[in-house]
């Protein structure tokens, strides 16, 4: 996109209008939009929310297949004042990850749409400049997520991450590959990817951005790193194994998230830990009925080959807490289906230990803007998981269905210990239009830049 003060010719241009303009004769609600000529009109309420307003907008730019002129001035004259950096962030957004799509035709290769943006580039810098930052953030990840399991293996993917971060400063990049996990005994990562290839080997890549007082908190941003899950031994059925090599899509955003953070220098203390492994099958694939111990100490049942994204991220977490000494732990993971059961693809579930934090959440979620909601944390939901073995601490699956994200959730909780703890579930709102979105980076960004 450019940034202009004044409309290009010959083009169809987005505006923003009052409910009550006396444009809006078709009697449109807020959210809706209706054409004159060659103007687009959006309507602007009262009840104006700035999440619902991003997922809206998201379909809008989608469907878009020629450029446009977009006044976002506009739009900024008839919000609150709260809502316009989530406004101008929405459309960096949207209009990045609408036109900059991964793609590897070889025929009718998809054109580069650039939208003209008016806005006034001088009163608006500062917004403007964190929105394009995240904005390349999100295109960055989004390419990582959508590149096929054939392409993108965990070697290259360590690759690709470590010639990202080149150059950017208080960033330290940290590899523990499959013989420091051994030596470590991390038994869960180990276990997940132990049937997996050379090239796609378990390891823990850690970006750790230190550019905060030496006495604040610091946060870790641990991203479930699947390059692909074809659910191991309890294998997936066709339908459900399409799309699972955008399974790394956790560790894909922690990562674009630090880069943001150190791309614009934001005073913080914060380590991404991306614990990437590939959940094969094969004669040395872990099984059911397995126990294995983790880097806590505690011993773990697998009930499921295919829950397998808590394991992985249930070391990742206690190496933060071990090791790192973080005070927060936030995991991001494509973890349950259950949570599109609960959601849809809609709302991202969140669980969080701390109530402070949560609505620290909210405020960043608003500023982003992305829709988030709040799930329950309950130690039955633990206590159902520890009933379902009888030779271990825990099994990684309770014994029936129900409740099963906010299981999943709890797995995790219980190796978190007395961190403050907050889990995001992606796996609905990742997906959009047939297309797998990073969510949450915007929000994360938010998050640390305010963090207590």
């Amino acid at each position: 996109m450019s940034v202009l003060n004044q409309p290009k010719k010959n083009q169809e241009s987005l505006i923003a209008v009052s409910i009550n303009d006396k444009l809006n004769t078709k009697h449109k609600k807020g959210n809706e939009y209706f054409k004159d000529d060659k103007q687009t009109y959006w309507i602007i309420d009262n009840n104006f929310q700035i999440p619902d307003f991003a997922y809206v907008l998201r379909r809008f730019f989608h469907k878009l297949s020629q450029p446009i002129n977009v006044d976002i001035n506009s739009f900024l004259k008839l919000v609150k004042s709260e809502n316009v950096i989530g406004v101008i962030n929405a459309f960096f957004s949207v209009d990045a990850l609408a036109t900059q799509k991964y793609s590897l035709k070889t025929k009718n290769v998809p054109k580069l749409i650039q939208h003209n943006f008016i806005l006034d580039a001088k009163f608006y810098k500062d917004a403007i400049k964190v929105a394009q930052v995240l904005a390349e953030a999100e295109v960055f990840a989004s390419e990582l997520i959508n590149m096929p399991g054939n392409i993108l293996n965990a070697d290259k993917f360590e690759s690709i991450c470590k010639n990202k971060f080149i150059g950017l400063k208080n960033v330290q990049l940290d590899v523990l590959h499959k013989n420091d996990l051994t030596q470590k005994k991390m038994g869960l990562i180990l276990a997940v990817g132990q049937s997996s290839s050379k090239y796609n080997e378990p390891r823990i890549i850690t970006a750790k951005y230190a550019n905060g007082a030496k006495n604040k908190k610091t946060v870790a941003l641990i991203g479930k790193g699947l390059m692909f899950d074809t659910g191991g031994l309890n294998l997936k059925p066709g339908e459900y194994m399409k799309s699972m090599h955008t399974d790394m899509a956790g560790a894909a955003i922690s990562l674009a998230t630090i880069y943001a953070l150190a791309k614009l220098q934001i005073p913080a203390n914060v380590t991404s830990i991306a614990a990437i492994a590939s959940n094969e099958i094969g004669p040395s694939a872990y099984r059911v009925n397995d126990v294995i111990k983790s880097y806590s100490g505690a011993t773990v049942e697998i009930m499921d080959t295919d829950a397998e994204g808590r394991l992985v991220l249930a070391d990742a977490i206690s190496y933060a807490k071990k090791d790192l000494k973080v005070d927060t732990v936030v995991t991001i993971a494509t973890l349950t289906g259950s949570i599109m059961v609960a959601l849809g693809h809609l709302y991202i579930g969140i669980w969080a230990s701390n109530k402070h934090q949560w609505l620290g959440l909210v405020k960043a979620a608003n500023q982003a803007p992305e829709l988030i909601w709040q799930m329950p944390l309950h130690t039955e939901y633990m206590a159902n998981a520890i009933k379902n073995t009888g030779i271990a601490d825990i099994a990684n699956i309770a014994n029936g269905r129900w409740g099963a994200a906010n299981v999943a959730a709890e797995f995790l909780h219980y190796f978190a210990e007395d961190l403050n703890f907050i889990h995001a579930d992606i796996c609905g709102g990742v997906e959009f239009e047939n297309q797998t979105i990073p969510v949450m980076i915007r929000t994360l960004f938010y998050f640390v830049k305010d963090f207590q």
